[in-house]
């Protein structure tokens, strides 16, 4: 089995991406019609979670990832997904932002004294 880092797909993937760039990649299985005629496909295999190195590793073993030789492809997938912080609405979440509230009116009565002395 080649080894993926050298061939083409691989290196453009490494110039744009270091090895322990950690995303969600989504892999793409080789193109099986190496010529120019006819219909050209590269099949969607799977979408995984992790560092480059591991995805690289682990799509390497994905049935249709190579088909004659080149590899298939894999892409970062934007992120689009917001992650909600651990403990969101929680007791202990509720009363951080109560302090914070607590520190910006105290900084804005003093910037108000501030303006006022000015005046």
């Amino acid at each position: 089995m080649p080894n993926y880092k050298t061939t083409y797909a691989g290196k453009k993937l490494l110039e744009k991406h270091s090895l322990d760039t950690y995303g969600v990649w989504r892999i793409y299985g080789e193109d099986p019609n190496c010529d120019f005629g006819g219909h050209h496909h590269t099949p969607f295999l799977e979408t995984v979670e992790g560092k480059l190195s591991d995805v690289i590793a682990y799509a390497e073993q994905l049935s249709g990832f190579y088909q004659w030789g080149g590899g298939g492809e894999i892409k970062l997938e934007p992120s689009t997904i917001k992650k909600i912080p651990e403990g969101y609405g929680d007791d202990t979440m509720k009363k951080e932002r109560e302090d914070k509230k607590k520190a910006l009116e105290d900084q804005m009565k003093l910037l108000q004294e501030q303006i006022e002395a000015l005046s």
